[in-house]
């Protein structure tokens, strides 16, 4: 009778694990929005995508899988898993980070399913890019900033388990570059609209999330760079630490 208790007991706890587990993972792609401000570094990667790779690609979606390999040394290695989803905005939305809605996804993760990276793009007016940096800065305080290339300035916070940069289409005022110290630019100083575009531009933002524990295997490994704007995974390391 003890010993069955017990055992009734044991199972309980089992099943009371079991469900917190999943309850932690995201709901997958196609059966929620991923807020990529707030999901478990952990999670399944495989398994979030699991539904979108099942659907037929069209000229408004698209979704893969793809092994991706080096070739050092002149021998082929597989070092990372490559997932792809992209569809029409008529279609709906995949993730979200605070103001601003994603209509693509791009995961990297190692061979055995842990997330690397996340990579994502969306049309954003420079006035929601202003409100995310905002609603950004309140939560996790004042990021590293460089102006890397001509009309587009990176934003990168140092989490603990996670780094978030947001590669905004925006130019430093004359004031803020004027008072940068080195390459860094005050966070808090101001950003201008950039004017060299034509009166129907598009204006973008791009979205990187990293794993803190893989940022050294993807310098040496990978370097994401399919929408022409390569994460820049040197603005955070021990050296490069925010004057403001």
């Amino acid at each position: 009778m003890i010993k069955q208790k017990f055992l009734n007991a044991k199972l309980f706890v089992i099943g009371v694990l079991l469900f917190f587990f999943a309850s932690c993972e995201p709901k997958r792609l196609g059966e929620g929005i991923l807020d990529l401000d707030d999901f478990p570094i952990g999670l399944s990667v495989s398994g979030l995508y699991e539904n979108e790779l099942k659907k037929e690609n069209s000229a408004k979606y698209s979704s893969y899988s793809d092994t991706v390999f080096n070739y050092k040394d002149g021998e082929k290695k597989a070092v990372s898993v490559k997932y792809s989803v992209s569809a029409d905005k008529s279609l709906g939305k995949f993730a979200k980070l605070k103001n601003v809605s994603f209509y693509n996804l791009v995961s990297i993760t190692d061979l055995r399913d842990n997330l690397m990276m996340m990579s994502t793009e969306t049309d954003c007016g420079f006035a929601d890019q202003m409100k995310l940096l905002s609603e950004l800065k309140r939560q996790y305080g004042k990021p590293i900033v460089k102006q890397h290339i001509a009309s587009f300035t990176t934003f990168t916070w140092l989490l603990d388990d996670r780094t978030i940069q947001v590669q905004c289409e925006m130019i430093p005022d004359h004031e803020n570059y004027k008072n940068k110290i080195g390459d860094f630019l005050n966070p808090e100083g101001g950003f201008l609209k950039s004017d060299s575009y034509e009166p129907n531009h598009i204006w973008k933002v791009y979205l990187h999330i990293f794993n803190n524990d893989y940022v050294d295997a993807l310098k040496d490994e990978y370097f994401y760079s399919e929408n022409g704007h390569r994460p820049y995974l040197y603005d955070y390391d021990e050296k490069a630490v925010s004057p403001y």
